[in-house]
């Protein structure tokens, strides 16, 4: 007698759809999607208009598993290209979201100004001509010390370059930058030194 072959195993796509749906969810809220639920229905939505993966998620989801109906992709490599699916799902949806940020942040209600902005520059030419003359007024030693940093020297070639302490040029900086800004404040406040 020839071997009978066996039935088909009888499941629910329903539930079955319901769980994969659910841990597409759950994947791409640890891709980090705004909407997991919407994020696995749309990998859901671009598997089935695929051609390729069109068969493997209609026998996977379908009534029953017949052997001789089994398509090309495994269950494995349907699942693995689900992920990279979901995966540029999930990208898409932080591209618009960042994109809408960027808009937002945006004035649309006014034309951007395609002239140089002249208060912009007053203010940017009034402070740099602040920070000079508070500048020019500090003791000596800081103001040597600060110029060769902003030369981008660091702190050792400093010491070097002076015959000092590499801590000594530490506290240079850091009480010259202190006292910079003690006098800015004191000049921006409206007292002159």
């Amino acid at each position: 007698m020839p071997p009978q072959a066996e039935p088909p195993i009888e499941r629910d796509p329903v539930s079955d759809y319901r769980r994969l749906a659910c841990a597409l969810a759950t994947r791409a809220a640890r891709l980090g999607s705004r909407d997991p639920e919407a994020a696995s229905q749309e990998a859901l939505r671009r598997a089935l208009e695929n051609p390729k993966s069109r068969p493997a998620v209609e026998y996977y989801l379908g009534e029953e598993l017949a052997a001789e109906a089994a398509p090309e992709w495994p269950l494995q490599q349907l699942l693995a290209w689900l992920h990279g699916v979901l995966l540029n799902v999930v990208r898409e949806e932080q591209a618009r979201a960042g994109f809408r940020r960027e808009v937002a942040s945006t004035p649309s209600s006014e034309p951007a100004d395609a002239a140089p902005n002249m208060l912009e520059e007053l203010v940017a030419r009034e402070t740099r001509a602040i920070v000079s003359d508070c500048f020019a007024k500090m003791d000596g030693d800081y103001r040597k010390v600060l110029e060769l940093r902003m030369d981008g020297l660091k702190y050792g070639e400093i010491a070097q370059r002076l015959g000092v302490n590499e801590n000594t040029v530490a506290t240079r900086v850091s009480r010259g930058v202190r006292e910079l800004g003690r006098r800015i404040r004191a000049r921006i406040g409206g007292g002159h030194e």
